[in-house]
């Protein structure tokens, strides 16, 4: 099947946008006029690698999130909407002095926008692929928060000194054998941020493990989590004695996305 043509003319219009520098305003102006020059031939090319459903936000190389500009790359997870929930359930329970750590941080969307809102905090931005921390640290340097998130490459938290007021992760939470469903474009992203086991769940214990481990008390962790499992996470939670999942928060869609648990 094809792009929908209403998704189509979205994408051709943010390459335009990109490629000439232009505003929403002036493209829409120009749109009756003669195409100008410097769009070809880097439109073509762009509109050639969206019809072999590549995300538009690696071919422009920027995705919203939070309200500030993210660099992204194939090397990592395109930063979703609903992950913004994450930063606002943070951003409540922080006072401006936290210790903060972001498990998986992939384009440090996360890490720096809480930086970025929150002035006081310090970061400890964790993934395990180094080239996502590369793409990660561009992003704190361009949001001027590079002074105050320390980036380190390690599972989980290993060999990361504790304790933290608050702990985020959007840890890889498909299961292995739903790789076939994905829709084409999501299996352009980096499969160590997508696929979390057999069952989809390998990572987020591994988060919880973590969050009992580095977590001093009172401390929060904010975590997501995928379609279906917000029983199979409440029991993961549940092994954990100084943990406790105070609530679950729905996505835009009504689908239990957030998990807000609490270190007692």
């Amino acid at each position: 099947m094809g792009i929908a043509e209403t998704e189509a003319a979205i994408d051709a219009a943010l390459y335009a946008r990109t490629i000439l520098g232009w505003d929403r305003a002036r493209l829409a102006a120009e749109q009756h006029h003669a195409a100008p020059a410097g769009l070809e031939p880097q439109f073509s090319a762009w509109v050639a690698r969206r019809e072999r459903r590549e995300p538009s936000a690696y071919i422009v190389g920027v995705r919203e999130f939070w309200g500030l500009d993210f660099t992204v790359t194939p090397s990592v997870l395109i930063p979703r909407p609903e992950t913004e929930f994450i930063v606002e359930e943070a951003l409540r329970v922080v006072r401006g002095q936290e210790r903060i750590a972001d498990i998986g941080t992939g384009s440090g969307c996360v890490a720096v926008a809480l930086a970025h809102d929150c002035g006081g905090c310090r970061v400890v931005a964790s993934d395990v692929s180094a080239e996502a921390l590369e793409v990660a640290r561009a992003n704190a340097i361009r949001h001027a928060v590079a002074d105050r998130v320390t980036f380190v490459h390690t599972s989980y938290l290993d060999r990361v000194d504790g304790p933290f007021d608050v702990i985020t992760a959007n840890p890889p939470y498909v299961k292995d054998g739903d790789k076939p469903a994905l829709a084409l474009a999501v299996r352009h992203e980096p499969e160590v941020a997508l696929f979390g086991g057999a069952g989809g769940l390998r990572d987020i214990g591994g988060v919880l493990d973590a969050a009992a481990a580095k977590l001093g008390p009172g401390g929060w962790l904010f975590m997501e989590f995928g379609y279906d499992q917000e029983d199979d996470v409440a029991a993961l939670v549940a092994r954990h004695r100084e943990l406790r999942l105070v609530r679950v928060r729905d996505d835009l869609q009504g689908i239990p996305r957030t998990a807000i648990i609490h270190r007692e």
